[in-house]
């Protein structure tokens, strides 16, 4: 990547986290994208949001705005953290130290820390951690590659890192990662961002 390539990256992205943030002065209809005759909701007088680009009609502002909506609206209402969040199932930590997607291969690094004080923890890679994409495609965890993908005993207060590698048919998209402390314990999602 050139040097000019590397900087203008580098602004669409500040300019993506850093947007400009405004009050909508009247109540408005909003679409999904510019020219779209159907309208998917309304905001009213008085809304923030933060103004990302103008169209190319200049009469269009893609906006973003944070708002909260019950958990019970959600068809799914698990939420997933992106890399680098540590959450807490039972008594185990996980935190998704790395993932990265090359063809139908992904390549997931993953600390998982006993908590207990007490009891030894069994991590088996094939029955506590899952690789989902779009569509319910799962991925196959690979038995002969990475490190810490069969059985590993994690003795109180310790920890390993685990270097998984998944394989698929094709390349998967909007992958979600599921991590279990036990076969009916509780789970935590991470987003990979690809």
């Amino acid at each position: 990547m050139t040097p000019r390539i590397r900087r203008l990256v580098w602004i669409g992205l500040l300019g993506i986290l850093v947007g400009q943030e405004t009050k909508v002065k009247s109540g408005t209809e909003i679409y999904s994208r510019p020219y779209d005759g159907e309208a998917i909701g309304q905001i009213e007088p008085g809304a923030t949001v933060r103004k990302l680009e103008l169209d190319r009609s200049k009469k269009y502002v893609k906006a973003t705005m944070e708002f909260y909506i019950p958990v019970e609206a959600l068809e799914d209402g698990r939420v997933a953290f992106p890399v680098g969040t540590e959450q807490l199932a039972d008594k185990v930590k996980f935190t998704l130290l790395s993932a990265r997607k090359q063809g139908n291969r992904v390549f997931i690094k993953l600390e998982i820390a006993n908590s207990d004080l007490t009891k030894d923890f069994d991590f088996s890679a094939t029955t506590m951690v899952k690789l989902i994409g779009s569509g319910g495609v799962r991925g196959e965890l690979n038995p002969f590659e990475g490190k810490y993908q069969n059985l590993a005993i994690i003795r109180p207060l310790k920890k390993i890192v685990a270097e998984l590698v998944f394989d698929f048919k094709t390349p998967p998209r909007n992958l979600e990662l599921i991590c279990k402390s036990k076969l009916t314990g509780e789970e935590v999602y991470y987003t990979l961002g690809f």
